[in-house]
């Protein structure tokens, strides 16, 4: 397993609301486009984390249908890759600039396998409604300006930061450059590229897809840490619906900023990382309703016992945030 940095610093917490985060505006743009296109795009993207066919079915048009099962192909083990592709839609960040250009530019950042889904969009001749004409996928790291031959693996999980920090820098490194694409002032990651540059860009996202998935794997495992880890995510869950974290969280962490969470949020959690270091690991657990939203559980112990040292709530728009700062 990758090693990371535990430091123990005050927590950063989110009075996480449950519903879907409309980000904030940062960009000169025309609000009220940004505003239906988000819609538009958050729509999709719910829909298709629950059903990626109907979802295309409801917002692409048939160009893109194609486009989409292309990517598929070259993305998916599988031939179909509707299932795979509910599974990225339910932690993707949705992120664009409403530039106002015949057909916009609307990325889904999914940060957790550091990959990004561009899509554009344009207006249905017959309804006016915004609607998907085209898609591609690259690496986060192609979309932070990377050259061929572009570096693969999940770049968050190699540096020395805490790991829920290591995953919000970075993806608001790559939302920063994102939206200077969406807005017009960055070039495309696939321009100029050949046709088998652009086959390997898409070969490398499918592998830190495949990498992504596996590390959510030990988690599943049957050794003690992998067995605490899940059993005290499963007292978390039900102690934050019920309000009594106070009861398995260690004194040293503010439970009472926590019992602010809407308790509705806690179901929606899901594993997106595992990782272990010595006696130490951390699990994170994002939120589907609301992928800006995310977890993070700290346990140490040896082969016989573990026990809860850290637990607290990220997002990474705040990340964005302090960024701009």
């Amino acid at each position: 397993m990758r090693s990371f940095a535990v430091f123990f610093r005050p927590l950063f917490f989110v009075l996480a609301l449950w519903l879907c985060f409309i980000p904030r505006i940062t960009q000169a743009q025309d609000v009220k486009l940004f505003t239906e296109l988000w819609s538009e795009a958050e729509s999709f993207r719910s829909l298709a984390s629950k059903n990626f066919l109907i979802a295309l079915g409801s917002a692409s048009t048939p160009e893109a249908n194609l486009a989409f099962a292309k990517l598929g192909s070259m993305l998916w083990q599988d031939d179909a890759g509707s299932d795979d592709w509910s599974v990225f839609f339910r932690h993707s960040l949705i992120n664009f600039v409403a530039s106002g250009d015949k057909v916009e530019t609307v990325a889904f950042q999914h940060p957790w396998a550091d990959i990004v889904l561009l899509t554009g969009w344009a207006r249905s001749p017959e309804n006016n409604r915004m609607q998907i004409v085209t898609a591609d996928m690259v690496m986060g790291s192609a979309a932070r300006g990377a050259k061929a031959p572009f570096p693969t693996g999940l770049a968050w999980m190699n540096t020395q930061r805490y790991a829920p920090d290591a995953v919000g820098v970075l993806n608001a490194a790559t939302s920063k450059v994102v939206v200077s694409l969406t807005a017009g002032k960055a070039e495309s990651p696939l321009a100029d590229l050949s046709q088998d540059g652009s086959r390997a860009i898409v070969a490398g996202a499918a592998l830190q897809w495949m990498e992504h998935q596996a590390n959510v794997l030990p988690l599943f495992d049957d050794h003690i840490r992998a067995r605490s880890t899940r059993f005290a995510w499963n007292e978390i869950i039900v102690a934050g619906q019920r309000g009594t974290l106070d009861k398995i969280l260690p004194p040293e962490i503010p439970v009472r900023l926590l019992k602010a969470v809407d308790p509705a949020l806690w179901p929606t959690l899901e594993p997106v990382a595992y990782i272990e270091s010595g006696n130490t690991v951390v699990s994170l657990f994002a939120s589907w309703t609301n992928p800006d939203i995310y977890a993070a559980l700290t346990l140490r112990g040896d082969e016989t016992a573990a026990e809860i040292i850290d637990f607290g709530f990220y997002s990474f728009s705040g990340f964005i945030n302090k960024d701009a700062q």
